[in-house]
């Protein structure tokens, strides 16, 4: 069945939602099946535009919902995504009914980790991965790292002797590698070529009897090669560790998913096969690695959509590099060019509150160029900020906890999911849920 679909009102109703996708939606709904980026600001419709997208290529019989894969971070969101997705579809009448031996085809939405492990498990023995190799939880892969350590027999000198520390620090590391698609030559080599400088350096300054004082920053950066260097080695151990209990990190599940995209073209062409269209969510806060995972398995001008916003970019701690969005154009280049489109109209929040954050947000927008600042939704009035300053913690979480209940209070129909919290880190967030739980809240 081909649908006509020419204007955002023909889009409403095969989706029989109660509003219509906006232009800027709907020039990227609308996208030549070419290679295109969308930076989605905050609350601008990401995922209404990606359901929209999918749904105005099946209707209009430009692919099959299973020739469509969808990917995303979280299993939440993967699972929010497929849910807009396939009820967009089914709205639509674009799934079939089904039967009782065979159910509709749907398109494939998962997490960016799930589908490198489907890879690895079709495609694994390529490069001499096990298929029944277990990916380690978090408490696991701790004790792993801390087995490792305590058994070490090289000679360490540099490094903390607090083991919780190396521990940490090992297992920083070792994500850091994969994450970036270097071995422990690549970190001790950058770290010795930086080592003669250093060096140089310090001498100079030790013969210059009025600036001994810069020696602590320079004998800080030696040290900090040193410790780099030992902690490598016990990345060494609990590495062999892993590949003798048969075990592997999600880090290094992406990494040897890139490295089969990368030795065996095959695989990809596979890939481009079996999906006619990809799109990649929080595009922002993919890897070094996954980008190359990517690129390699849908490059060639493959119609790839990648969302995402720069200004959005929260894993640079784990390898994240937010030149993947920005450089998209570069990474799955096209013979007419990767069009870029903007999602600049927040309907989360009111213009006050936009105003505030576009004026927070300047330096950010001054350094990203075609990233453009947010606009309120057309119509859209109203909005408060407040600003207090409190001399202590526990006199700001009892102000919070009144003005929480005020609000709850203050709504036509009362909701406690409608009042968000936002907190600085994990710890002031289990502080404001005590304070909350204390309030009754």
């Amino acid at each position: 069945m081909t649908i006509q679909i020419n204007t955002p009102g023909d889009l409403q109703a095969v989706m029989g939602t109660d509003y219509q996708v906006s232009q800027q939606q709907w020039a990227a709904v609308t996208a030549p099946l070419r290679p295109a980026v969308v930076i989605a600001g905050a609350g601008s419709g990401k995922t209404t535009l990606m359901a929209a997208r999918v749904v105005y290529l099946v209707a209009t019989g430009q692919v099959a919902p299973e020739e469509v894969l969808g990917l995303t971070f979280t299993t939440k969101a993967a699972a929010g995504l497929a849910t807009s997705v396939t009820r967009a579809l089914s709205g639509a009448g674009l799934l079939g009914e089904g039967n009782d031996e065979e159910e509709p085809l749907e398109p494939a939405v998962s997490t960016y980790n799930a589908y490198a492990a489907r890879l690895l498990t079709e495609h694994g023995l390529r490069i001499g991965f096990e298929p029944d190799t277990r990916v380690l939880a978090d408490a696991t892969r701790y004790q792993v790292a801390a087995r490792a350590v305590s058994s070490h027999t090289g000679q360490i000198d540099e490094l903390s002797d607090h083991r919780d520390t190396v521990v940490g620090n090992v297992l920083a590391l070792d994500s850091a590698m994969s994450e970036h698609l270097v071995g422990p030559g690549d970190v001790i080599a950058d770290g010795e070529s930086w080592r003669p400088g250093f060096l140089d350096a310090r001498n100079a300054e030790a013969a210059d009897k009025h600036r001994v004082s810069y020696l602590e920053a320079i004998d800080k950066a030696l040290g900090a090669i040193n410790r780099r260097a030992e902690l490598v080695g016990l990345v060494e151990d609990y590495r062999a560790l892993k590949r003798r209990l048969g075990v592997m990190d999600f880090s290094e599940q992406i990494e040897l998913a890139a490295r089969l995209a990368v030795e065996h073209p095959e695989v990809g062409a596979g890939e481009r096969a079996r999906y006619k269209v990809v799109l990649l969510d929080e595009y922002q806060d993919t890897s070094v690695a996954q980008a190359i995972l990517l690129s390699r398995l849908f490059g060639e001008g493959h119609p790839v959509m990648a969302v995402g916003d720069p200004n959005q970019a929260i894993y640079g701690w784990r390898g994240a590099s937010v030149s993947n969005i920005l450089n998209f154009g570069s990474d799955f280049s096209h013979p007419d060019g990767v069009p870029a489109y903007q999602l600049t109209v927040s309907r989360r929040s009111a213009p006050v509150i936009l105003d505030l954050a576009n004026h927070l947000a300047a330096p950010l927008y001054a350094d990203l160029d075609g990233v453009l600042p947010l606009d309120p939704a057309p119509g859209r009035t109203g909005g408060e900020v407040h600003l207090a300053v409190y001399e202590t913690q526990a006199d700001e979480l009892a102000a919070l906890a009144d003005q929480v209940g005020q609000a709850h209070a203050a709504m036509p129909e009362p909701l406690w999911r409608e009042i968000g919290v936002l907190t600085r880190d994990n710890r002031t967030a289990a502080r404001v849920f005590d304070a909350l739980s204390l309030a009754e809240i």
